[in-house]
């Protein structure tokens, strides 16, 4: 193996296909995965045998199966990795493994920093949804009609609210988590996401397109509430049990329509802590 970066890159596509099948699942329950689950087996077919157990069986346990170096330890179990390990991964000759959790490691490209950490020492514990959200990441309405323009103006809200640095780096992040697969479910409602967001805890911003936009491709209706979260890899199951609660909340079409109905950002705050208060109990 000459270079692992391509197969690095193909891993991590494949992470991505098997979350978003996850994802579907806890979010459309009757959802039809024949597409995902053909796009995952023809991602696996070239795999080394070693490399296709391994991930699988890490994939099992734990979304994050392929994780990056942050300054010098694995992003995953927050290990400290040997010099010599680092410069393994850094120069990318073979696959390379944290010797605690076993995950497959790479050198990014970039890493989304954060500026806050969310809950502060002396800060009041937060309870149900204000343990991932804030009025500050509520947006109503947006006013972009692409997926390009909604997404920037969610981006350019967390750092704004010092949620992340760098909003166009943030922004390039998510499209390219959406060239992979949509993040659009059924009645109206998307996930965006970024992983990888290292520093703080996983953090939720909410946004209302009034008129809608189509963000899920061909033949899918138009997206008009969009719940954009970005993800430090130690938060990966935090994440799948927010959308799995969102989605149950959400399917009421009542609740939705309350969603849809606010005018401004405090009352979209209001009314989604209300709706989603016996969901994210503690």
């Amino acid at each position: 193996m000459n270079n692992a970066h391509s197969i690095i890159n193909q891993l991590i596509q494949l992470q991505e296909l098997v979350s978003a099948k996850i994802q579907k699942k806890v979010s459309m329950p009757n959802a039809r995965l024949e597409k995902l689950e053909k796009s995952i087996q023809a991602l696996s077919a070239d795999l080394v045998p070693a490399v296709k157990t391994h991930i699988n069986r890490l994939l099992q346990k734990n979304p994050e199966a392929v994780v990056p170096v942050v300054n010098g330890n694995c992003a995953g179990c927050g290990m400290g990795l040997t010099k010599s390990l680092i410069q393994s991964v850094v120069k990318a000759e073979q696959l390379m493994r944290c010797n605690n959790c076993t995950r497959f490691l790479y050198d990014p490209t970039e890493v989304v920093v954060r500026d806050r950490v969310t809950r502060q020492m002396n800060e009041v514990r937060k309870t149900g949804i204000a343990r991932y959200s804030s009025p500050e990441l509520m947006m109503v309405p947006l006013k972009g009609s692409t997926p390009e323009e909604v997404l920037g103006e969610l981006c350019d809200r967390m750092a704004e609210n010092a949620f992340v640095k760098d909003s166009k780096q943030l922004l390039d992040l998510a499209l390219q988590r959406e060239a992979i697969v949509s993040t659009a479910v059924d009645n109206g409602l998307a996930f965006p996401h970024v992983r990888g967001v290292e520093g703080g805890g996983l953090a939720m911003a909410v946004g209302i397109s009034k008129k809608g936009i189509k963000f899920g491709g061909p033949g899918r209706s138009l997206t008009r509430i969009f719940f954009f979260v970005v993800i430090p890899t130690a938060t990966s199951a935090f994440y799948l049990k927010l959308i799995s609660g969102i989605s149950r909340t959400f399917r009421d079409k009542e609740a939705r329509n309350a969603l849809l109905a606010v005018h401004d950002e405090d009352a979209l705050w209001k009314v989604l802590m209300k709706l989603t208060r016996k969901t994210f109990q503690g």
